[in-house]
């Protein structure tokens, strides 16, 4: 996909993005193995082991250590060299395909970057430790649902897509104004 209207980048921005995240990611991680105790086979969580709740926000925002030997949700729990290798095809796969995926562009290897050191985050927690280390737990009274644990990593993942998703309708808009000519000044020749 080519991008219009949207200024090229160097893979500086990629690798700005995905080290400030990994690290960021990592020492959080960190923080919280080391100040909060894991307790095995603690049942107030979903999935994985965890410790009691320190809240931060009480009934919405807490702070927890949890390992999760799965993906999101859990699901396939136990699966390490599976969620492994599919971590590795995925970062693989967009960086062999960057250009034609619009990640050419600033904000595109800005995406690209944050959603690589989320990957690469967990990657890391998998390959280390053989679980990922999820410490941000948010319950949602209102609808009294608690969402499963995550952690910096998961919210690069995250946050790298929605910004690919939104840069591409933006582009798109950009490139239906350009053949249009709607949004041009009328005095522009």
């Amino acid at each position: 996909m080519e991008q219009t209207g949207t200024k090229k980048a160097s893979p500086a921005a990629f690798f700005a993005a995905a080290f400030g995240v990994f690290a960021l990611d990592q020492l959080t991680k960190l923080a919280v193995v080391a100040n909060i105790p894991w307790e095995r086979g603690n049942p107030t969580y979903h999935f994985g082991s965890g410790s009691s709740p320190i809240p931060v926000i009480d009934d919405f925002l807490y702070i927890v250590h949890i390992t999760n030997e799965g993906a999101a949700w859990g699901i396939l729990s136990g699966q390490t060299y599976l969620l492994s290798s599919i971590a590795l095809l995925a970062l693989a796969a967009v960086w062999i395909f960057r250009n034609q995926l619009g990640f050419d562009t600033r904000c595109g290897q800005f995406a690209l970057g944050i959603f690589a050191g989320g990957v690469v985050g967990n990657l890391f927690d998998r390959i280390c430790y053989g679980h990922v280390i999820d410490f941000i737990d948010v319950h949602l009274p209102i609808i009294e649902y608690r969402w499963p644990a995550f952690n910096v990593a998961d919210c690069g993942i995250t946050v790298g897509v929605a910004v690919y998703i939104i840069s591409v309708i933006i582009d798109e808009r950009e490139k239906n104004r350009a053949k249009t000519g709607v949004g041009k000044d009328p005095h522009e020749k």
